[in-house]
C-alpha cells in the first residue's frame, strides 16, 4: 500500500491543529465563559448541526448528514437524560446507551457506501437510527440486568481505564471503530474521512468529559465544526483542484491570472505523442504518466503549474521575464526527460521483497518528453488572455520544431 505522506499531513493538519488547541486549552475551557457566551452556547451545536445537514444535502453526502443527526441526538439525550435534575431513569445505563450510539453509528455510516439520502439506501440508515433510540428509550423503561452487566463488565484493572466513565466494552468498541477509519484515512488521504475521523475523536471526548456540561457541550460543538470543515475544504478542491493530479485545475488557473501584475510569463506545456502512448498502452497508464508529470510540474522553478486540460498544463511566471522563465522551463524539459516511467509487467511483484530479489527486471523504461510554449506579457500582449494565446501557438511551435523543447 502506497502512502501519500504529502496529501495526508495536506488533509490533517487542521484537524490536529483544532484538537491539540482543544487539549491545551482544556483547564481554561473548564472554567465559567462570559456570561454572554454562556447564555449563547447551548444554542450554538444546533446552529452548525443546521448548516452542516444543509451542506449534505447539497453536496449530497449522506455519511455526514447522518453523522450531524446523530451528534444532535446524543446532544439533547445528555441534555435530557444525563444533565436533566430528577429524572426518574437508571442515570449509569442511560450513559452507557448514549455512548454506545458512536461507535455503532460511526461504523454503520463509514461502512456503508455513499448513495443518497432520499432514496432507500437512505431511508435505511433513518431506520437504523431511529431504531436504535426507540431501543435506548425502551430499554430505560424497561431495565434488563444482564445487558446492563454486559455493558459495564470489567476485563481488566488498569488504572489507567478508571480515568473515563466510558465502561471497558465500549471503549474497545470505540478503539476498534477509531482504528478501522484511521486505517481508511492512512489508504485515501480523504479530507472527508479526515473530518470523520477527528469528529469521532472530539465526540469520544465530549461524553468522557459528561460531568462537565459546558466542555461537553464545546466538544460536541468542535465536533460538527470539523465534519463542517472539512465539507467545505472538500468542495474546494472540488471545484479548484484537478482529482487526478492534485493540481489546481483551469477554474483556479483563470483565478490567479486575474491577480497577475505587469511583469510576468506563461507557458503551456504538453506531453509529447500522447495520444499514441494512449493507444498503445491504455488510458490507465496514460493517467499515470501524467500523475508523474504532475509532480514534476509541482516542483518547477519560479512558477505555478495547473491542468488545463487533457495533456495539457499551464505554468504561471509571476515577476518573470521572459529569459528568466526560460531557463526554469529548459530545467523542466530535462528532469522530465531524465526521469523515465517505468512501464510494469501484469505479473509485477506483489511485495517489495520479491521486487528487491529481482523479479521485476523485465520493467520497461519509458521516455517520457515534453513540449513548452512561452510567452511573456508586452506592451502588444497587455491581458492574460493574449499572452496565454500566444504561448499556445508557441507550443505549436516547439511540436513542429521537432518536440522536447521550448519555442518563444
Amino acid at each position: 500500500m502506497k502512502i501519500d505522506l504529502r496529501k495526508l499531513l495536506s488533509v490533517t493538519i487542521l484537524p490536529i491543529i483544532l484538537l491539540t488547541c482543544s487539549y491545551y486549552f482544556l483547564p481554561q475551557l473548564s472554567k465559567p465563559l462570559p456570561e454572554a457566551i454562556q447564555v449563547v452556547l447551548p444554542y450554538l451545536p444546533f446552529i452548525i448541526f443546521i448548516i452542516g445537514i444543509g451542506l449534505s444535502w447539497v453536496f449530497h453526502h449522506s455519511r455526514e448528514f447522518n453523522l450531524f443527526l446523530l451528534f444532535t441526538i446524543i446532544y439533547i439525550a445528555l441534555d435530557n437524560y444525563i444533565w436533566a435534575p430528577g429524572l426518574k431513569v437508571d442515570f449509569k445505563l442511560a450513559y452507557l446507551l448514549i455512548v454506545s450510539l458512536i461507535p455503532i453509528n460511526f461504523l454503520i455510516n463509514f461502512l456503508l457506501k455513499e448513495r443518497g439520502i432520499l432514496n432507500q439506501y437512505g431511508i435505511r440508515r433513518f431506520i437504523i437510527l431511529a431504531a436504535q433510540l426507540y431501543l435506548i428509550v425502551w430499554l430505560l423503561e424497561h431495565p434488563y440486568p444482564a445487558l446492563k452487566e454486559a455493558i459495564t463488565i470489567s476485563y481488566f484493572k488498569y488504572s489507567v481505564l478508571k480515568i473515563t466513565s466510558i465502561s471497558q466494552p465500549l471503549l474497545l468498541a470505540i478503539a476498534i471503530t477509531g482504528v478501522i477509519i484511521l486505517v481508511r484515512l492512512i489508504q485515501t488521504a480523504s479530507i472527508l474521512v479526515s473530518g470523520i475521523f477527528s469528529s469521532f475523536i472530539a465526540i469520544t471526548i465530549a461524553v468522557h468529559f459528561y460531568q462537565q456540561p459546558q466542555l461537553a457541550t464545546l466538544f460536541i460543538l468542535l465536533a460538527g465544526l470539523l465534519i463542517l470543515i472539512s465539507i467545505i475544504i472538500n468542495a474546494y478542491s472540488l471545484a479548484y483542484l484537478d482529482e487526478l493530479t492534485n493540481l489546481p485545475s483551469r477554474r483556479a488557473l483563470v483565478q490567479s491570472i486575474s491577480t497577475l501584475g505587469k511583469n510576468y510569463s506563461i507557458a503551456m506545456v504538453d506531453v509529447d505523442h500522447f495520444k499514441k502512448f494512449n493507444d498503445k498502452y491504455g488510458h490507465d497508464i496514460g493517467d499515470q504518466v501524467l500523475k508523474k508529470l504532475a509532480s514534476q510540474l509541482r516542483k518547477v522553478r519560479g512558477g505555478k503549474a495547473f491542468r488545463y486540460g487533457g495533456e495539457e498544463f499551464t505554468v504561471l511566471f509571476p515577476n518573470k521575464n521572459l529569459s528568466e522563465a526560460r531557463l526554469f522551463c529548459d530545467e523542466l524539459c530535462k528532469n522530465v526527460e531524465n526521469s523515465p516511467f517505468m512501464l510494469r509487467n501484469k505479473n509485477r511483484p506483489k511485495t517489495k521483497q520479491e521486487e528487491l530479489k529481482g523479479k521485476q527486471r523485465d520493467a520497461i523504461p519509458l521516455t517520457i518528453t515534453i513540449s513548452i510554449g512561452l510567452a511573456e506579457r508586452t506592451q502588444d500582449l497587455t491581458t492574460a488572455e493574449d499572452v496565454l494565446k500566444q504561448a499556445d501557438k508557441a507550443l505549436y511551435k516547439a511540436k513542429n520544431n521537432g518536440r522536447n523543447q521550448v519555442a518563444i
